[in-house]
């Protein structure tokens, strides 16, 4: 053992004996560090799941607010159906009335085609037809058409493919050939009389081609001079 000099103090020898720290150099520093491009993934990863959190949590919130009925939204609605019943359950001077179109429905009554008259309010122009088309089932004098709705409809350029059920032509088959043809006549003017620029109709059953009703023929195109 080395013995401490004179002044107390310890060798050089003593002192290079023991050991040293280890010591990082700047470039193994910079080796270690995470490269930002992960960084920033990281952070962005965090952010998106707080975002979703937060929205999630929310969505709940309002949901169990709205089962509790603690918050009264009047007039809300979600969907077009819900919309229709909202108008019509208005007030004839309601502001919100004027926004609707009004349209001519014609439909087939005891002794020929009764003309009425409906407002809509749609999302698009296809709703608005196919409105049109329920309402001519609905105000017909036919039990049979209760219920009848269009399961498809389409347009290009001035035709317009309307896609009924079965019923339909189950319905068509049972009547009379005139009252058949005063039936197609009232969705045809009904359609187009309100929706330019289609002027003539194309009739499917269930997505196909129906060669004929009787002497009735549904796969011609129909419009008003047919």
């Amino acid at each position: 053992m080395t013995e401490p000099n004179q002044r107390g103090e310890r060798s050089d020898e003593e002192f290079s004996r023991r050991p040293r720290a280890p010591r990082t150099s700047r470039e193994e520093k910079k080796q270690k560090k995470v490269p930002l491009f992960f960084r920033l993934c990281a952070w962005g990863a965090l952010i998106v799941i707080f975002v979703a959190a937060g929205y999630y949590g929310t969505d709940e919130g309002l949901k169990l607010l709205d089962r509790k009925e603690m918050v009264n939204q009047k007039d809300v609605v979600s969907d077009t159906a819900q919309l229709q019943k909202l108008l019509d359950a208005t007030s004839p001077d309601d502001s919100r009335l004027e926004s609707r179109k009004s349209y001519d429905i014609f439909s087939l009554g005891t002794e020929g085609l009764v003309k009425g008259n409906m407002k809509i309010l749609a999302d698009t122009q296809e709703d608005e037809i196919a409105e049109a088309v329920k309402s001519v089932f609905s105000n017909s004098a036919e039990a049979w058409t209760s219920g009848i709705e269009a399961r498809h409809l389409f347009r290009d350029g001035v035709s317009l493919y309307l896609d009924l059920p079965a019923s339909f032509l189950t319905g068509l088959e049972g009547m009379s050939e005139e009252r058949a043809l005063l039936m197609i006549t009232g969705i045809v003017r009904t359609l187009v009389q309100n929706f330019p620029p289609v002027n003539r109709v194309f009739f499917l059953i269930e997505g196909r081609w129906v060669p004929n009703v009787g002497t009735i023929k549904l796969s011609e195109p129909w419009g008003l001079g047919a």
